[in-house]
């Protein structure tokens, strides 16, 4: 794995941008050389979950979603249940990205159930990943509950600060648009 390239957070919408998206290309081109030359399955969904996240918050979907899919099925055939639900969240993720909320609704359905058994980490990131699919869909109060599962999971066991801090800046942002609505229901 490579350094993180830097991104940030959109307060409003949630979503990652890059500052550098010619180092994005670049990582996006090495990770695919990466999938094709890992010299085991472990190290080829690593890249392939990767090439995902990368083509997803790079404004590609259509790829995403190709890699995205051909990751769950590769995860399907040769990687453990929690290799195969991390690619299924990462697909979940996608279809969120693009609007496709029936597909993305599916899935988290799904994976929101079976998150638990495979510990706090992959439970953390369930709740967090259906937490921004409720947030893009506008079901705030949904969105709320399941980045506050996300942050108490994450700050419980320590988990690391980017990952508590991206379920934080959610919350905020779920809580300040229940607050909005609130309001503007009143004033109505």
């Amino acid at each position: 794995m490579s350094e993180p390239l830097a991104h940030e957070t959109d307060p409003q919408t949630l979503r990652e941008r890059y500052t550098d998206l010619a180092a994005v290309a670049r990582r996006i081109d090495a990770l695919r050389a990466d999938v094709g030359r890992a010299p085991d399955p472990v190290a080829e969904l690593l890249a392939r979950g990767e090439l995902v996240e990368l083509l997803a918050a790079a404004g590609r979907p259509a790829e995403a979603l190709a890699e995205a899919e051909a990751a769950a099925d590769r995860a399907d055939r040769v990687g453990n249940p929690a290799q195969q639900h991390m690619a299924r969240l990462r697909l979940a993720h996608v279809h969120t990205l693009r609007g496709e909320y029936a597909q993305s609704t599916l899935l988290y359905t799904e994976l929101l159930a079976a998150g638990e058994r495979f510990g706090p980490v992959i439970e953390a990131a369930t709740c967090h990943y259906a937490a921004l699919d409720a947030f893009g869909q506008h079901h705030l109060s949904d969105a709320r509950d399941h980045f506050a599962r996300a942050l108490a999971l994450r700050e419980e066991y320590d988990l690391p600060d980017d990952e508590r801090e991206a379920s934080r800046l959610g919350l905020d942002a779920a809580l300040r648009r229940l607050r909005d609505s609130a309001a503007g229901e009143e004033a109505s």
